[in-house]
């Protein structure tokens, strides 16, 4: 089956992560002829090259954006202006950028269209000037994660949630998020991000024996973008309140995004003999592997792609009790859960610091019931039903 994958950006965090991971296990069963549109270079093109996959780069917009309005009266009504004048302004770029997009998915004689992220706004349109089926991959929490809404707004996104062939959300947490925007005729299907291949399983955990035979500091990590819903200022203040307690630990945040404000608290609060800010790394798992828990602090996460990671490498994983991350660390004996801020965190944090067998054991049931919840071949398996599913009915 060809299939043209539609993604909103080209960097490697978790949307397109997930993306190249399904598609090369598509690819490798001979399942799917993956073609891949995105808006710019970056990284993803890299990796696409690697693959052979053969993509194609068309500027179009994503048509979502962050809105603040502050002020009086005055002041807010000229920032709607604006953003109405910008929405408009998307709108007709996409709209210039529409026939070229529709050669383009003609002459790769694409069969099915499958959307990466809410954020590709422009799918709808190219499924219906095609006349192809759209499958649309709902991986993010929209305004309660990011404060992000829809240029067409709510009424008109949900009509084209309404109008896809088939949507696939990556938690239950997606699901009730798109009941916001609409009642849906079909139902959503709920297909959680495989993460690890099945084999990667036992190699990941032979290596966790290291970490925990490896003398010095305690360490936490939390990998991903750095952007306030994340939660980092969180983890900072709660990492001074576990070192004036009196332990040994550390700090890894990986990621690039909003440094500024992280360099500022860290140096308000004293910490920068224990933070370590790598930047973004290229394999996450080598900041797993120096560490021994995962800090998910992150408000309403989809589903949590490092949090799988965390769990597969055999961490344990303290998380906020929000959105897909309650889906994750459901069970007890795999990970935390707290609901307060960074007091209650610190708390946990001290728990596994003062308790090092406790948070082992913790990681090694995470590693196993991350094998049988988040493989690749299992996302792989759910997806294809649903492409076999939407290609009939049509």
């Amino acid at each position: 089956m060809r299939v043209a994958y539609i993604t909103h950006y080209a960097d490697l965090y978790g949307a397109n992560r997930s993306l190249l991971e399904l598609i090369g296990e598509l690819q490798r069963r001979g399942d799917v002829e993956p073609h891949v549109l995105l808006p710019q270079q970056g990284p993803l093109v890299g990796e696409l090259e690697r693959m052979s996959v053969p993509y194609r780069i068309i500027p179009f917009e994503t048509r979502m954006v962050h809105r603040d309005f502050m002020g009086g009266p005055h002041h807010r009504l000229m920032q709607r202006w604006r953003y109405a004048r910008d929405a408009r302004g998307r709108r007709n770029r996409n709209r210039e950028l529409l026939p070229a997009i529709i050669d383009q998915v003609k002459a790769w004689r694409v069969q099915l269209i499958h959307a990466n992220s809410s954020a590709v706004s422009i799918a709808p349109d190219v499924s219906s000037e095609a006349s192809i089926p759209l499958i649309w991959h709902i991986r993010e929490l929209l305004a309660l994660h990011y404060g992000i809404h829809p240029d067409s707004g709510r009424s008109e996104y949900g009509r084209s949630l309404r109008d896809a062939d088939r949507l696939i959300g990556i938690s239950e947490a997606v699901r009730e998020d798109v009941a916001r925007y609409t009642a849906l005729v079909r139902p959503l299907v709920v297909v959680y991000n495989g993460v690890v291949p099945k084999a990667r399983y036992a190699e990941l955990r032979s290596m966790a024996d290291e970490r925990w035979s490896t003398p010095g500091s305690f360490t936490f990590a939390m990998v991903g973008l750095i952007h306030p819903s994340k939660g980092h200022l969180e983890a900072l203040d709660a990492l001074r309140l576990v070192l004036d307690a009196g332990a040994d630990v550390r700090l890894i945040i990986a990621g690039d995004g909003r440094m500024d404000v992280l360099h500022e608290r860290i140096t308000a609060l004293g910490l920068a003999a224990h933070v370590e800010l790598p930047g973004f790394v290229e394999n996450a798992f080598d900041v797993y592997n120096r560490s021994h828990a995962v800090l998910m602090c992150s408000r309403h996460e989809a589903m949590g792609r490092v949090t799988v990671e965390a769990m597969a490498s055999g961490l344990a994983v303290i998380g906020h009790a929000s959105g897909g991350t309650l889906e994750l660390l459901r069970d007890p004996a795999v990970g935390i859960l707290y609901n307060g801020g960074a007091e209650e965190l610190a708390r946990h944090m001290l728990g596994l610091v003062g308790d090092p067998v406790r948070a082992r054991r913790l990681g090694e049931h995470a590693s196993l019931q991350a094998e049988s919840r988040f493989s690749v071949e299992r996302c792989a398996d759910e997806v294809w039903r649903v492409y076999q599913e939407v290609r009939s009915t049509r």
